[in-house]
Parts: C-alpha cells; sequence; structure tokens
C-alpha cells in the first residue's frame, strides 16, 4: 500500500509530537524522584536515571541514604529493588577509602486499597 507524501508527513508529525510529550513526561518523573531523594539526603552526590521502561538507576558516591530513606523512596513512588550493590575501595598507598553504592529499581504494581 503506497500512501502520498503528506500522509506520511502527517504520521511523522504525531509521532514526533507523541514522542515529545513521552520524553517530557519521563523528564518530570526523573526530576521528581532526583528532588525527593535531595529532600531526604545529606549530600547531592549521586546520579539517578530513569528509562523509560520503568527501570531507575541510582548511583551514589558513599552510603547516601539508609533503608529507611530507600524504602521511602520506593513507597513513594511505587518501586522496588532488583539490584543493590555497594563496592568498597581501598587505597594502602594513599591510605583512602572509596565506597560507590548502585541500585536497580522498576516499578512496582500498587496494591489497591480495600474499600472500608
Amino acid at each position: 500500500m503506497t500512501f502520498k507524501a503528506d500522509v506520511w508527513q502527517k504520521t511523522i508529525k504525531e509521532h514526533q509530537e507523541s514522542r515529545k510529550e513521552t520524553l517530557d513526561l519521563q523528564l518530570n518523573i526523573q526530576d521528581a524522584m532526583i528532588n525527593y531523594l535531595k529532600t531526604v539526603g545529606e549530600t547531592e552526590d549521586f546520579t539517578l536515571t530513569y528509562h523509560e521502561f520503568g527501570e531507575i538507576e541510582l548511583h551514589c558516591n558513599g552510603d547516601l541514604f539508609d533503608l529507611e530513606q530507600i524504602g521511602g523512596f520506593c513507597d513513594v513512588f511505587g518501586l522496588k529493588i532488583l539490584i543493590n550493590n555497594r563496592t568498597i575501595i581501598e587505597d594502602y598507598l594513599t591510605d583512602t577509602t572509596s565506597v560507590k553504592t548502585s541500585y536497580l529499581f522498576t516499578t512496582n504494581t500498587i496494591p489497591k486499597k480495600e474499600e472500608e
């Protein structure tokens, strides 16, 4: 089936508009998550990436968040932890220690509240 150029232009334009709305929504969600973590954490030494399929990567320099803060983050955004990785690197030559903590979250089904 062959369409005229104006049909394809319209289809492409619709796709571009839809994609822009999706990207804007993705950035809004990511910004909300970052702002939440900034309010509960003691520092902003972390990076957070929200992927379009619902995976969230959080990488921290050090132990920025305790279990209660991570649990609150999961509760607020309806997430569950898939992977938690903590790496400690000790450099005996410079007498320094660095800690890197990474989390991988996914969206979780939010249970429906029972009607009272």
